[in-house]
């Protein structure tokens, strides 16, 4: 007899569904696709050099995506109870992945602004400000609602899906011919794994489920303001009195 009983699990953990393995499984893929270019490679052949806060940030939002993996992969096994003891070591992850993007944020919109971009670099530092507020509301939420497993993964799973928005931009490396990169990249094609995610829960029979309704369409109404708003005046003045400070 296994050491907790397969009935004694909630229902959604007794169905077992593949979907987050492969959601971390591919959030890995463009992880790593992402920031070939730019990091591993360099980093590999010798070539990359950077302030320590680089790859302490690096180690935490690699460290996320792998823990969402684990995660999925003990529910998927049936380890609730290890799933659960683990979670506080997710919550101090996702604290670090905060911080250290918002410190590694900080320094790079500070060398813009002492090459004379004041404007970009508090409108680029309040970009990333307003992702962290996303993530960290929706790791905070997935917390608070660890008792309800049906939102607590969808709400982990949104959290992720936003943390790989600098990953999905970088794509434009390997695609330079692409117009707007940042409308494709960063809004179509990272959100198009929401999309994804509502059209197997639908397949499924299980309807839309609020977490995606709700959560899910104000991560892209953020992520839609971050991309239309950021030439306007309007985004420029709240950059300049939220994040200027900052630089």
């Amino acid at each position: 007899m296994s050491e907790i009983a397969p009935l004694s699990l909630p229902r959604a953990a007794r169905m077992r569904s593949p979907l987050f393995l492969w959601a971390g499984g591919l959030a890995a893929v463009v992880a790593v696709t992402g920031f070939a270019k730019t990091f591993f490679h360099p980093l590999f052949t010798g070539t990359f050099s950077a302030h320590p806060a680089v790859y302490i940030h690096g180690a935490f939002l690699f460290g996320w995506v792998a823990f969402f993996i684990a995660q999925a992969a003990l529910v998927h096994r049936r380890r609730v109870a290890l799933h659960r003891r683990l979670g506080w070591f997710g919550l101090a992850l996702a604290l670090g992945v905060v911080s250290s993007t918002l410190v590694i944020a900080v320094m790079a919109s500070r060398r813009i602004a002492a090459g004379g971009a004041v404007g970009q670099a508090n409108a680029e530092l309040l970009v990333i400000i307003l992702e962290m507020i996303v993530f960290a509301s929706l790791v905070g939420g997935a917390v608070l609602l660890r008792r309800r497993p049906e939102t607590h993964k969808r709400l982990m799973l949104l959290a992720l899906i936003g943390a790989l928005g600098p990953a999905w931009f970088r794509f434009r490396h390997y695609f330079p011919a692409i117009e707007n990169p940042v409308l494709f990249y960063s809004l179509l094609l990272a959100d198009s794994v929401l999309l994804l995610a509502i059209a197997l829960d639908l397949k499924a029979g299980r309807g839309l489920h609020p977490a995606y309704l709700y959560a899910g369409g104000a991560m892209v109404a953020v992520h839609c303001i971050e991309v239309f708003g950021f030439p306007t005046a309007a985004f420029q003045f709240v950059a300049d009195r939220v994040a200027g400070p900052l630089i």
